[in-house]
């Protein structure tokens, strides 16, 4: 199995966290996500660590898409990750999500239908930032990803990363890949705020792989100012299932919200947990 045919199912709106041991095997992740991306008319950003931008470009003109009218055009960025997050001074979890805003309001600015972000993690273990603060920062990304039009995939290389921390960092990620998947691999849960009603929109699974970053999108949109004077829902009708630690999260944010969180297409078996933790699904949650 290669890294294409797992890559190509990663659509705007999605955060994935890419899991690796091979050099090369990134770099043909990165340079597929790329190319795809270029194609569909999407700015490209690529923060490169292991790979350098020369071998980037190789990789991408390598698949058919040439790469030097991007480049030259600003469709296509390939820069060393230190460059850009140093730059914002000390390496907060806040400063480096400043980073990924900025990146991604510019590329609306300049009217492109959506902006793919890539993103070699390793760099992190050369600047004295935490692993905390980096769990931190992907977890605060998740929003980003809601109004789907941006992409992310950062890549972790295992034989950097202990395990504990890799499986804790893939959690605050709606999905975890690699090119070790079958070609049918898409995220286990894909989020999408709505507006009318305000609320938030799941497809897919919510267990311990994905909880943080599920329940960051469900803070997001419940603390939304835009919503106190109304319940925010949750439309549950795509979700397959929802284990006992997402289902409190959906309880608490009801409570600790001003108006409450109201949850619609709830399956009998989620109904049923929602209920022996205090909740009514098809009303509003307890505020």
């Amino acid at each position: 199995m290669t890294a294409s045919t797992v890559v190509d199912q990663i659509q705007l709106g999605d955060h994935v966290c890419w899991t690796h041991e091979d050099e090369s095997d990134a770099l043909d992740t990165v340079g597929r996500f790329a190319a795809t991306g270029l194609r569909l008319g999407q700015k490209v950003i690529c923060f490169t660590d292991t790979a350098t931008p020369q071998s980037v470009r190789a990789r991408v003109d390598a698949l058919g898409v040439p790469t030097q009218d991007a480049v030259a055009g600003g469709q296509l960025r390939i820069v060393p990750a230190l460059e850009v997050y140093l730059s914002g001074g000390r390496l907060a979890p806040e400063a480096m999500v400043a980073t990924v805003v900025d990146e991604i309001t510019r590329a609306g600015q300049e009217g492109y239908p959506g902006v793919r972000l890539v993103g070699d993690m390793a760099w992190v273990l050369r600047t004295g930032t935490t692993l905390d603060d980096l769990h931190r920062y992907e977890s605060a990304l998740n929003p980003l990803f809601l109004d789907g039009r941006v992409a992310g995939m950062c890549l972790y290389d295992r034989r950097l990363f202990p395990a504990e921390r890799v499986r804790a960092l893939a959690a605050a990620h709606l999905g975890t890949a690699g090119s070790h998947l079958h070609r049918t691999w898409s995220p286990l849960l894909r989020a999408y705020r709505t507006t009318d009603p305000p609320g938030l929109r799941l497809v897919g699974q919510v267990d311990q792989s994905n909880r943080e970053a599920f329940t960051a999108v469900l803070d997001d949109v419940t603390t939304d100012p835009r919503n106190v004077d109304r319940a925010t829902v949750v439309d549950l009708s795509e979700v397959s299932f929802v284990d006992a630690g997402a289902a409190t999260a959906l309880v608490r944010a009801g409570q600790a919200g001003a108006a409450g969180v109201r949850l619609v297409g709830c399956r009998p078996a989620l109904g049923r947990l929602i209920g022996l933790l205090g909740g009514a699904p098809g009303e509003s949650l307890p505020a």
